[in-house]
């Protein structure tokens, strides 16, 4: 077996995104569903329902007593919170523990990464009147997912996949592709479609290191920016760095200046202590 082979089979032992929480997902793109009809579905997930509570208690709403139902904290945090919340809770079992050691990212900055990407992704939304803001904060919390299962064959490759990112002056992910046959974010984009997300989230999380990413479709192009823009702040950088060589002028395309990166990026910090946390980033 081909070692880009072996890496393919991983595919297919995936653990399977849970139910609940793309029932709960399907259910809130109905306005007129209520939080009966949602607290009927969470129940039956403990860890989602732990987590909503969790987020509804939390300082950050300064809510005067303890919420400790399941349809008060629907009411109280609202669908847009809710979902964000049950995308985070259901993702994070794919991200804990050493996951991002073969590119060189400590155990926990995987994840803060991806979580960094996906609040970038849902406050540049702003500027994108195409990208919904729950597809936004998803897609960009599932971009490097990839990563987490590629992580063990970069670590046995690594000393070559470095060697061709100096010698041929390619982006590291172009070194791993030659390497192994297949990159992180195309390996991301084939567990996304085993998970039966949207063709538009797949193909942004497949194409987020392109270098014409930005004159690609919206959500494509939200992510790569978002991405590139929380590497740029030193979060989850890791050995691949600045890979992506985005066509700068792509950014104009959305009526985007420097002055609304610079603000955004400083929203991203503030951003990051609430999701501390509501999303239990280490």
């Amino acid at each position: 077996m081909s070692r880009v082979d072996e890496i393919l089979g991983l595919v297919q032992q995936v653990p399977p995104f849970p139910k609940v929480a793309r029932r709960v997902l399907d259910l809130i793109e109905n306005p007129a569903v209520t939080a009966r009809q949602l607290a009927e579905v969470i129940q039956y997930d403990q860890a989602i329902t732990a987590n909503v509570l969790k987020v509804c208690n939390a300082s950050y709403f300064g809510l005067p007593r303890k919420v400790s139902s399941l349809d008060e904290a629907l009411v109280l945090i609202g669908h847009e919170t809710l979902k964000d919340v049950i995308i985070a809770s259901s993702s994070a079992q794919f991200y804990q523990g050493d996951v991002g050691a073969g590119y060189q990212l400590e155990q926990g900055e995987l994840w803060r990464h991806s979580v960094a990407t996906a609040i970038m992704a849902k406050i540049l939304v702003q500027h994108v009147s195409e990208v919904e803001g729950g597809v936004a904060f998803t897609a960009g919390l599932l971009h490097d997912i990839g990563k987490r299962f590629l992580s063990s064959f970069v670590a046995e490759d690594f000393k070559n996949i470095m060697q061709r990112v100096v010698r041929e002056n390619v982006p590291f992910e172009e070194a791993e592709k030659k390497s192994l046959g297949i990159t992180h974010a195309e390996l991301g984009g084939l567990i996304l479609k085993q998970w039966e997300f949207p063709s538009e989230m797949i193909m942004a999380v497949r194409q987020h290191h392109n270098p014409d990413a930005l004159q690609q479709d919206p959500l494509t192009a939200l992510v790569a920016l978002s991405n590139a823009l929380v590497v740029s702040l030193g979060i989850g950088a890791g050995a691949d760095g600045l890979a992506t060589r985005l066509q700068g002028a792509g950014v104009k395309r959305f009526g985007i200046t420097q002055s609304d990166l610079d603000l955004h990026m400083a929203d991203l910090v503030g951003e990051m202590d609430r999701a501390q946390e509501l999303l239990h980033l280490n």
